[in-house]
């Protein structure tokens, strides 16, 4: 099925891939729910660690699906970087880590892989199977980091279904 990982998705896995997009929400809702869990993340952060100051770092991406949605008509968007300059002490994290898993999972990101669990340096990252991405990491600063996974633009979502393939027009076999 997807053997190289250099070459397209093809045409039945393209399909299926596409198929498992059209239930989700748009790729324009997908990235203002990642905003909202990111902004919401920092400022619960801020709580736990009074006078830790957040900002917006860096550029939005919008880029191409990797496989197996390669081939379909999504698309994703890395956020910029929510950074503050300052940690999240030892003391704190697992309290922020546990806010950042909950707010993960709200946006179907449930799976998850710890980077760094080191004291003063923390990096962990929860994902879904279509590359939404809610990270949060500390060492000398803070940072959170938001991608909103493959996703149909809403201009595409909105299409009506194409119509059917026409009849085979093939003479009949004898």
């Amino acid at each position: 099925m997807l053997d190289d990982p250099y070459k397209a998705t093809g045409g039945a896995d393209t399909a299926t891939a596409a198929a498992k997009l059209v239930p989700l929400p748009s790729l324009e809702e997908t990235e203002a729910r990642v905003r909202q869990a990111v902004l919401e993340l920092g400022t619960y952060t801020s709580t736990l660690v009074p006078g830790l100051q957040w900002h917006w770092d860096g550029n939005r991406s919008p880029r191409g699906c990797g496989r197996p949605y390669d081939e379909t008509q999504g698309s994703s968007v890395h956020l910029p970087d929510y950074l503050a300059f300052g940690p999240i002490p030892d003391a704190a994290w697992p309290q922020a880590l546990q806010r950042a898993k909950e707010l993960a999972a709200s946006l179907g990101a449930t799976g998850g892989q710890g980077f760094k669990d080191q004291p003063g340096d923390h990096l962990a990252r929860f994902y879904s199977p279509q590359g939404t991405v809610l990270s949060l990491g500390t060492a000398v600063n803070a940072i959170i980091s938001g991608d909103t996974g493959c996703r149909l633009p809403a201009a595409v979502k909105n299409l009506p279904p194409p119509p059917p393939p026409p009849p085979s027009s093939s003479p009949p076999t004898s």
